[in-house]
């Protein structure tokens, strides 16, 4: 059987709004393998300011909770296929809270700017009761990896 939903909006999936909101937009999701998002970094964004002056640089702190969000965001989306899987007519959804867990192995290796287009992906590695590990990553569109690292999520579905 095959999924009978659309896939949301990241509005639709996490509690987060603006200007803690950090995904535009979600590219691809592959049920059980992965998740693809994309952000476009505002160059008014909050996170410019002080950091630096006349040199904007976004914090990796941001990048981080950025790959907090994407896995999120797969968590709602495994919750929505296996409920449509089961025969389940979804006509709503939820955005529902989770929580930060835990960060291991994270590198910063480019720094992000203004206007850059982010591309988040991440890939489930474990998963124990409502606690998921994913391998993540941020990647500059045409520019290369910028962070990468393992986090740890809780999920309430």
């Amino acid at each position: 059987m095959s999924a009978t939903y659309s896939i949301p909006y990241p509005k639709d999936l996490l509690p987060h709004r603006a200007p803690m909101l950090l995904i535009d937009e979600i590219d691809e999701y592959v049920p059980a393998k992965s998740i693809q998002v994309r952000t476009e970094v505002n160059p008014d964004s909050m996170f410019f300011q002080g950091h630096f002056p006349n040199e904007p640089i976004l914090p990796g702190i941001v990048l981080i909770e950025m790959m907090f969000q994407a896995c999120g965001i797969f968590g709602r989306l495994e919750n929505l296929h296996s409920r449509s899987l089961a025969g389940e007519v979804i006509t709503e959804t939820r955005a529902k809270s989770g929580r930060a867990i835990k960060i291991e192995n994270t590198s910063f290796s480019r720094p992000v700017f203004p206007n850059d287009v982010l591309i988040i992906k991440a890939e489930p590695k474990q998963k124990l009761f409502n606690f998921s590990v994913f391998n993540a990553s941020v990647e500059i569109e045409g520019r290369g990896v910028a962070a990468k690292g393992v986090v740890t999520v809780l999920i309430n579905n």
